[in-house]
């Protein structure tokens, strides 16, 4: 059972930490898959310590893995960093739901059964 259920209300006020948050991650994500070097960095790093080309790739895991866990405070599921979609759990009419927000969207507006996913967003 989820620990943390939001309200409508709840999860809109969340919006202004949720939007930059979010926007790091997708920006930390494509960072790390633009990132050609990797292979070649873990090689490095296996004889030498890695040097800057290591050392900003660990930032960057960090960052992101950082991030990750606020989401995971709050009690919220991350279901496509590359677009910013966002689950909050949510009780409706006595079930379990979640409600359903994706970055650019300007309110939480959207639900859905826990077994649907986006495919099964309905307008609250």
């Amino acid at each position: 059972m989820p620990e943390k259920f939001y309200s409508v209300e709840e999860a809109n006020a969340l919006l202004p930490k949720l939007r930059p948050l979010l926007e790091r991650i997708r920006a930390t994500q494509e960072a790390l898959a633009k990132d050609k070097t990797v292979a070649a960095v873990r090689e490095k790093a296996s004889h030498n310590g890695g040097g800057l080309p290591a050392l900003h790739l660990s930032e960057l895991s960090r960052t992101l893995e950082r991030d990750r866990h606020q989401l995971q405070e709050w009690g919220l599921v991350l279901r496509d960093p590359a677009i910013g979609l966002i689950d909050f759990f949510h009780e409706r009419k006595g079930k379990t739901v979640f409600l359903c927000w994706k970055l650019g969207e300007s309110r939480v507006e959207w639900w859905h059964p826990l077994e649907t996913g986006i495919a099964g967003r309905e307008r609250l």
